[in-house]
């Protein structure tokens, strides 16, 4: 994201070329790189953090596996990449974070984890203009998704029950029919108690105020302008007794998230920009909302001089299958409307793994013109 900073204590995009709508001017010049999967490296622990690359907790001694959620910590990584280029895939839940093709250097970050079930997705875009955005992202990333996971442990696992018996326990066999008793069944399980959107809510809260606790060292430590950065993140639990799973979102800035359903797709987030609280207030039609000379202009953020980093947070029912997605304006700047987001979703087959859709939407932004850094992590649920 490049902004500037400007006297009413907002930041204004300026010097993408964007000017909203359908896209980009074209005419750029610019040859799209080859970009192939990058190969998978070998070691799995975060050397800076010695945590899981799964579930995120710390790790101690020359663990084999995991002892929390039993990853095997030895064999093809499930983090690949580089600087330009990343990609984390967790299976039903991946990220992928690329430079795009304008910029000289990636200043998006994201985090995913999975920890009982529960998947969390955290995507943090780097305010350009103000030195050190890079760190900033990626530290406040790292925070929440941390945080995030480590809530979710200390919460517990909750009790899984079978469907239709709440006071049984999970996997009890129960005959199929009485003349063939031999041969058990299985009851398909939800879990009670768990890590539900109340405690969801509660941790977003946490993890984002933490991240900016995070950006505000590194403005101290540094010297210089404070570093800034969007982050959005989702929190997609399990199922739960009585009741279909559920994704709990916050944000704050203008990262989103987006809900594509098999009836009907829906953006989650509401954008902090001057253009989108005027078009909510009535001030502009809300057609304008992406399209006015302020539409990227920030209203709020995560850095040093932040004032309000509260974020907002909302709970959403989720029927399946369905596709969650988490992303920075590299992304949407191209397909802003959820029905444009799920068309380009499901040009893939249906049966399309997460990371086939991070990429491919990845794709999508580079060869429209990738004029920014562009981040997606893809949870995909079907049930």
């Amino acid at each position: 994201m490049t902004v500037e900073h400007d006297a009413a204590g907002s930041y204004d995009v300026g010097g993408s070329g964007y000017h909203g709508g359908s896209g980009y001017d074209g005419g750029s010049g610019y040859d799209l790189p080859e970009r192939g999967v990058p190969e998978r490296g070998r070691s799995l622990i975060d050397e800076r953090t010695n945590r899981c690359p799964r579930c995120a907790v710390v790790l101690y001694g020359d663990a084999r596996y995991c002892d929390s959620c039993g990853f095997a910590l030895q064999g093809p990584s499930v983090v690949s990449g580089d600087s330009d280029h990343r990609e984390k895939d967790l299976g039903q839940i991946a990220g992928v974070c690329d430079r795009g093709v304008r910029h000289a250097t990636n200043e998006d970050a994201m985090g995913v984890a999975e920890v009982f079930g529960t998947m969390i997705a955290v995507v943090c875009d780097g305010v350009s203009t103000t030195p050190g955005s890079g760190e900033a992202s990626a530290a406040a990333a790292a925070t929440a998704t941390t945080i995030l996971a480590d809530a979710v442990r200390a919460h517990g696992p909750g009790r899984a029950v079978p469907v239709g018996r709440p006071g049984d326990v999970l996997d009890v066999l129960e005959p199929g029919d009485e003349d063939d008793y031999h041969d058990p069944v299985t009851l398909p399980a939800t879990v009670v108690g768990g890590f539900g959107p109340e405690e969801a809510e509660l941790a977003l809260h946490h993890a984002v105020h933490a991240a900016q606790d995070m950006i505000a060292q590194l403005s101290a430590a540094e010297g210089r302008m404070a570093p800034s950065c969007t982050i959005a993140a989702a929190i997609i639990s399990p199922p739960v007794a009585g009741g279909p799973r559920t994704v709990t979102i916050g944000w704050v800035g203008d990262s989103r998230v987006y809900l594509l359903g098999p009836r009907w797709s829906e953006r989650l987030s509401a954008d902090d920009t001057w253009a989108a609280e005027a078009a909510r207030a009535g001030l502009i039609p809300a057609s304008e909302a992406e399209t006015h000379r302020r539409a990227h202009t920030l209203t709020r953020w995560l850095g040093g001089d932040a004032e309000d980093v509260a974020p907002h947070t909302a709970v959403f029912p989720i029927e399946a299958p369905a596709t969650i997605l988490v992303c920075s304006d590299g992304l949407w700047n191209y397909a802003s409307r959820p029905d444009v987001m799920a068309a380009i979703v499901n040009q893939l087959p249906p049966d399309a793994t997460a990371v086939e859709v991070g990429r491919h939407l990845i794709e999508f932004a580079i060869d429209q013109g990738g004029h920014d850094n562009i981040t997606v992590i893809a949870a995909r649920v079907d049930r």
